[in-house]
């Protein structure tokens, strides 16, 4: 399969990917990526990104998935727009949308057709990114460049 990762799904109501099912679309679309995709449910977004070891840096990148039959709740941005200065991340909005054919960007993903296991569909996926990145006090702002993956964790001494 060209350009695709599998991955199975399990459906909501009306044919919808279930939420589980778009995180990890968005999960492998990530590491297709290079980075490393662990939850972010601490930050209060699913996944956060990291550049390299998570021993090493901290993760630059919070990814916010919003439901897929709703439009984006603007307190839920703002919120986590927010937060994302002290905590030295970046906001990535990642919505998931069903392409029309394969791709080198689409995700294939594998669902079953009722009881019958021979019956499989495959459907194709890209996820669309939105990074929001905001200086919530630009007046207090350093102007230093950040590259991603240089948020280096102190290294303890043995």
């Amino acid at each position: 399969m060209a350009g695709g990762s599998k991955c199975n799904a399990s459906l909501g109501m009306n044919g919808e990917l279930g939420h589980s099912d778009r995180v990890s679309i968005a999960r492998k679309h990530f590491v297709r990526k290079g980075y490393r995709v662990h939850s972010g449910l601490q930050f209060g977004c699913e996944l956060v990104l990291y550049a390299d070891l998570p021993s090493r840096v901290h993760s630059d990148f919070c990814v916010h998935i919003p439901a897929a039959d709703t439009r984006l709740n603007w307190m839920t941005i703002q919120t986590l727009v927010r937060s994302m200065p002290e905590l030295h991340k970046t906001l990535i909005i990642a919505t998931i949308r069903k392409s029309s054919a394969e791709n080198d960007d689409a995700i294939a993903f594998e669902k079953d057709v009722g009881n019958d296991q021979s019956k499989e569909t495959k459907d194709y996926y890209i996820v669309d990114e939105l990074a929001v990145a905001t200086e919530h006090a630009p007046f207090r702002h350093k102007n230093i460049t950040k590259e991603v993956g240089f948020q280096l964790k102190k290294q303890k001494i043995k």
